[in-house]
């Protein structure tokens, strides 16, 4: 055999040293698998965050995922002068072979070449196994825990996940982790873009279901990004950008966890329990490992708060963050603190020289909340149907409701054509409405009704 797979050694290694991701976090079980004949589901799958209709504007939503399909070489007049590279460089692998044999240190540039046009060909499959043999050779060359593997591992997963591979992306990103964590430690500042990668994946992979144990990816998650606020307050205050990127990340986890407590048992369990506390010792965490929903949510973006009235003084960004808190509290039927937050920054703006144009920013328009969320909403969260949007089919529906002044949705009329096609999924899209919460428009600072508001959303099946 000329080579032994990096996925197999990294195994074998795992079992050598006693230690791997698998000792790190749970083992994650595959996702239950459906049969290539079985028809698209009809109901939906994600919503998301709609769209104010307003006349004359045609609503503008993110840009769709790419759709997974095969690579149009006519479509990219690079794609030929890639190609002939490839076969470059594969004759310079053919010819260090040749002289050195198929372990040539020599060997791991020219292979990561290879992988990195084969990504930008669309041929992830055929980027993976060039990467894959890069980081087996360097291995080799430099040692199991080298740091030199890092880029080319970071390639990997983004090809795992072009592909929708969950597997290969949980394995490589706690991979990844491991190994950086053994290098650094958890005081080295150099950790924290680590941090932040694993605990962004297991926001991701809660985001579309994927897992055996959905609470312990909260509790990773939390973990992590706590720690990540705690490095980059420590290393380089609280003026670095990160800072009240990770409380926010921090909040949205603590949305997840107050939106699906029933998760947070899972964590409790003795194959996950061990897991999670060697996690916490490992970043040297105080907090508990069972993830928290309301209480850390309210302290994080009171932090950022708290930040963002140290900064130079911009009214805006200030009543903005008072207001996404007042949001939280408006959420969880805090009516009266929410009153008092929303009048605040509504008497921030209003004290200022253009303050009727800031007011209508932030407070001329209902939203749904919460607004720092952009991810869409996965609607079969806990079926183990763990699936992209690039991957489902989407359509548009306009939505005309009311507002309540406490936030609710009120007269949900759904204006496009209902067919005996996409009758049950608008039903299903106007249940979902019912259950959000709105902020409702302010006027003189006080949260008002207002009726014939009209949205558009978008949806995924």
């Amino acid at each position: 055999m000329r080579r032994i797979s990096f996925k197999l050694s990294l195994r074998l290694c795992a079992v050598l040293v006693s230690i791997s991701a698998q000792e790190l976090y749970s083992q994650v079980e595959d996702a239950p698998s459906s049969s290539a004949e079985e028809p698209a589901p009809a109901n939906l799958h994600y919503i998301e965050v709609p769209v104010p209709i307003e006349s004359g504007i045609d609503p503008q939503f993110p840009e769709l995922p790419p759709k997974v399909e095969e690579f149009d070489p006519e479509d990219d007049p690079d794609f030929i002068e890639r190609m002939n590279s490839i076969r470059e460089y594969s004759a310079n692998v053919d010819s260090l072979e040749g002289f050195g044999g198929v372990w040539d240190s020599g060997l791991t540039e020219q292979l990561a070449s290879i992988g990195g046009l084969e990504q930008q060909q669309g041929n992830h499959i055929g980027a993976i196994e060039a990467f894959d043999r890069a980081v087996h050779i360097n291995r080799i060359s430099n040692g199991l825990y080298t740091l030199d593997q890092i880029p080319m591992v970071e390639e990997m997963v983004e090809s795992y996940l072009a592909l929708g591979d969950w597997e290969n992306t949980d394995l490589y990103n706690n991979y990844l982790f491991f190994v950086q964590q053994k290098a650094y430690g958890t005081n080295d500042p150099r950790i924290i873009p680590v941090l932040d990668r694993l605990a962004s994946w297991n926001m991701q992979a809660f985001n579309i279901g994927y897992g055996a144990a959905l609470g312990v990816r909260l509790s990773s998650a939390q973990m992590l990004f706590s720690t990540a606020v705690r490095m980059v307050e420590v290393h380089f205050g609280r003026d670095d950008e990160r800072f009240t990127r990770y409380l926010r990340n921090l909040a949205i986890s603590a949305y997840q966890v107050s939106r699906y407590p029933h998760y947070t048992m899972e964590v409790d369990r003795p194959e996950y329990r061990n897991d999670q506390e060697v996690l916490r010792q490992k970043l040297n965490e105080r907090k508990s490992i069972f993830p928290q929903g309301y209480n850390i949510g309210v302290v994080a973006l009171q932090n950022i708060v708290s930040y963002q009235s140290t900064k130079p003084y911009n009214t805006y960004e200030i009543a903005e963050a008072i207001t996404h808190l007042a949001d939280w509290f408006l959420m969880f039927d805090r009516r009266r603190t929410a009153d008092d937050f929303y009048l605040q920054a509504w008497e921030l703006l209003a004290s200022e020289e253009n303050g009727d144009e800031l007011i209508k920013k932030l407070f001329g328009q209902v939203v749904v909340l919460p607004t720092f969320i952009e991810d869409p909403r996965n609607l079969k969260m806990s079926s183990g149907d763990a699936k992209s949007r690039n991957t489902l089919s989407h359509a548009y529906a306009d939505i005309s409701l009311d507002v309540t002044e406490a936030g609710s949705p009120r007269n949900i009329e759904i204006l496009s054509e209902e067919t005996e096609e996409n009758a049950y999924r608008l039903s299903q899209l106007r249940r979902e409405i019912r259950a959000s919460t709105f902020r409702p428009m302010l006027v003189e600072g006080k949260l008002e009704r207002t009726d014939g508001q009209l949205f558009r959303y978008r949806y995924w099946y």
